[in-house]
């Protein structure tokens, strides 16, 4: 029989958070109607092995070398059988009832494609994890650092507390119905990490499909702890997935102003991490991750074509779409 939902979790050394999120998984009542896939992506602290140890019924697809978030998880979405598909950060705890409230809710709204619940953090207050759809408005907004004083993109004016059509929800927690999967097609492997999500709801929207917040859901996200151990590379890897976004969305011209606005942002950001460097030395090293990182987006949105404009014909996208 077809299971009623198909949960994919992409794992890259948590193996304790892994374990803690299959643990909440597997104490949820409904969990019996659910298949959990685990993608595991090379990990070196023994994710893999626990995963058979502990969670014999857990199907995992250990890869030989890190695929990053993207093909990762289309590695599991083409073999998972659920009628509902849900992506799921490890650094995730879902409350029980959450997966079901979700899936019922989608269940009663054809016509949504996709939907996220309320994120919390782990002192219970909202994590913001659903917005507008991209844009230059919003760009110029964020790279200007402007983004407290006008956090329309994250719609943080808004008390989250009911449900509403959105742009896009966060692919830590992203349900989405089989029939738009199958019309919209899977993640952009194109894409190595962020903007994943983003680019998947764009994608959906195109289609005709709904995207939608559903507050009656929560679950606790923890945030970031894989790119934490990065960071660095996440910041360049992130601005090279929101180039690839625009230039595949919204056109040449677009994507010019956004590398501009791109320059300037790292100008900015330089000074203000250099200031923090010298004021703050508790915060020494995240601020020499930072300044390297802003150097080297510098640098390479300046000179290297390959980083600012990935795609290089139409038919080299790397899109996964039918």
């Amino acid at each position: 029989m077809r299971p009623r939902l198909s949960i994919v979790i992409v794992n890259w050394n948590t193996r304790q958070l892994l374990r803690d999120c299959l643990e909440a998984l597997q104490a949820d009542p409904a969990s019996s109607q659910w298949e959990v896939l685990v993608v595991d992506n090379a990990s070196a602290d023994g994710s893999a092995a626990m995963v058979k140890s502990v969670f014999p019924q857990v199907q995992l697809l250990a890869s030989p070398e890190n695929l990053g978030f993207s093909r990762a998880n289309n590695l599991a979405l083409e073999k998972a059988k659920g009628e509902y598909l849900l992506l799921l950060n490890s650094d995730t705890r879902v409350e029980k009832g959450a997966l079901e409230a979700l899936v019922g809710f989608m269940e009663g709204q054809p016509r949504i494609g996709a939907a996220g619940p309320m994120l919390l953090n782990t002192d219970g207050s909202l994590q913001l994890s659903c917005g507008i759809a991209p844009s230059l408005w919003t760009e110029i907004v964020h790279k200007l650092l402007l983004h407290r004083l006008f956090p329309f993109f994250k719609l943080a004016g808004w008390d989250h507390r009911s449900a509403r059509a959105v742009g896009w929800v966060s692919g830590a927690c992203l349900l989405i119905r089989r029939q738009a999967l199958e019309e919209a097609g899977t993640l952009d492997p194109a894409i190595y990490m962020c903007c994943e999500d983003l680019e998947w709801c764009m994608r959906l929207r195109k289609r005709g499909w709904q995207i939608f917040y559903y507050p009656f859901s929560r679950v606790v996200h923890l945030e970031g702890q894989s790119i934490r151990k990065n960071l660095g590379e996440m910041l360049v890897v992130s601005q090279q997935s929101l180039y690839y976004l625009f230039q595949k969305h919204l056109g040449p011209g677009q994507l010019l102003i956004l590398r501009l606005l791109t320059l300037i942002e790292m100008g900015l950001r330089s000074v203000l991490w250099g200031v923090l460097w010298v004021c703050f030395p508790a915060r020494r090293t995240e601020s020499r991750q930072r300044l390297q990182a802003y150097r080297q987006i510098l640098r390479r949105s300046l000179l290297d074509r390959a980083y600012w404009s990935p795609m290089k014909t139409p038919a080299d996208k790397g899109s996964s779409e039918s």
